[in-house]
């Protein structure tokens, strides 16, 4: 089996985050861009239109070529069109809906290319700042959502330029750029001196968002569906709204955060034990680990089971995750631990004594000066495991000796 890739090479490549983001993809057939709704776009990397996923492919390698080798849109087009005409995903072609109607598909166009290109890039691009942004996030709490005022720009997007929200905001949630078609609009962060200095005040999004259920046609089906999509509430009399476009209400980058994390579980699960043990203490190691730990979004592979052991709990997956709940109670009840200890999870498992605690439950113990202990349990229908628990043992050969007799007569604490 080939070696899984290492999440933390991936990020250091330049543009390091934007990659990160676009690569953690997967892979999603539809007809309609609606068919795979907002936050499933930084899951699944899509083309409406696309019924064959080796097209879905060379689209999504050239794409990635760009973002690693800074390739211009023309080569995109030059290298893409031959291949997409070769496999007959290029012009105009009648197919039959479900209702049985012929209907004339658009496949692949210059325009066409075009739209893909720009949309994909800078979804990836700002995506990767967002990451970018959230790591100095604490030094640049504010951020200024910035539009380009020329006459394509959109009324909400003009309504929006200039307006500053905290990092933490509501409004990103919904409202970070990209929010449409072809939207040109970026974020720019601000450090409390700045916004002194520029003379610039925070607004609060929190009771000013707004949500419109909206009705689209899919065109393959011909079935009307309804969808949401969010605005912001202009302070004031008028009440403008600020809306983005039908299926942009959702922030790409604070939803690839969490992918990343979901693609690389899911390679870790088909990857040989050894291969696997050494990539998540490369995760654990790195900035990968140090920039989850700043917001914790999605869970984090942090240590590999043995399948042994993860069959006497009755679990089918041999990932061990910590999750955003279990990490932040360990910061309540054990703030003394470092970044090293999580990095020890993989070791404890692997060397340490194993003692069964219940018949999901396994507690991993590693007797000796500075030593760990970790808890591992697996979810009621086996497919997920978790690390519930984790701290350090005593120094002190009396004081440890104690703790560890205990847990080897009496189920382990939390």
């Amino acid at each position: 089996m080939p070696e899984v890739p290492s999440l933390t090479y991936a990020i250091g490549l330049p543009p390091k985050d934007a990659i990160a983001y676009f690569e953690a993809k997967g892979y999603a057939v539809t007809f309609n861009w609606h068919d795979l709704w907002q936050e499933a776009h930084a899951r699944a990397f899509t083309v409406a239109g696309v019924a064959q996923l080796d097209v879905l492919e060379d689209i999504r390698e050239a794409l990635t070529t760009h973002l690693k080798e800074g390739k211009g849109e023309f080569r995109f087009h030059k290298q893409l069109e031959p291949v997409l005409r070769s496999k007959g995903w290029w012009g105009k072609r009648t197919e039959t809906g479900a209702d049985g109607k012929p209907r004339v598909v658009r496949m692949g166009s210059p325009a066409r290319l075009r739209l893909i290109f720009r949309q994909n890039i800078q979804t990836a691009y700002m995506a990767g700042r967002y990451r970018q942004m959230h790591e100095n996030a604490e030094a640049r709490p504010f951020w200024q959502y910035v539009a380009v005022l020329d006459s394509k720009t959109r009324p909400g997007h003009k309504m929006l330029h200039g307006r500053v929200f905290r990092h933490d905001d509501p409004f990103w949630h919904s409202h970070y750029p990209p929010n449409g078609w072809g939207c040109r609009c970026r974020v720019r962060a601000l450090s409390p001196h700045r916004m002194e200095r520029e003379g610039l005040t925070a607004e609060s999004g929190a009771r000013h968002m707004v949500t419109q259920q909206r009705d689209v046609l899919n065109r393959h089906t011909g079935e009307v569906q309804t969808r949401p999509v969010t605005g912001y509430r202009m302070p004031g009399a008028d009440g403008a709204i600020a809306w983005t476009d039908l299926g942009f209400s959702y922030n790409p980058g604070a939803a690839g955060l969490a992918n990343m994390l979901g693609e690389g579980i899911r390679k870790l699960e088909g990857a040989t034990h050894p291969v696997a043990a050494a990539t998540v203490r490369r995760l654990a190691s790195g900035e990968t680990f140090t920039a989850w730990q700043a917001k914790p979004e999605g869970d984090f592979p942090l240590a590999v089971l043995r399948g042994e052991d993860a069959a006497r709990i009755g679990a089918t997956s041999t990932v061990a995750r910590l999750s955003p709940e279990t990490y932040a109670k360990q910061c309540r009840h054990h703030p003394e631990l470092t970044q090293a200890d999580y990095v020890r999870a993989q070791d404890v498992v692997e060397q340490g004594e194993v003692v069964q605690q219940a018949d999901n439950r396994l507690l991993y113990l590693l007797d000796e000066p500075g030593g760990h202990v970790t808890v591992v349990k697996a979810t009621r229908a086996g497919d997920e495991l978790y690390v519930v628990s984790l701290w350090r043992l005593s120094r002190d050969d009396a004081a440890r000796q104690r703790i560890v007799d205990q847990l080897r007569k009496t189920p382990g604490r939390n």
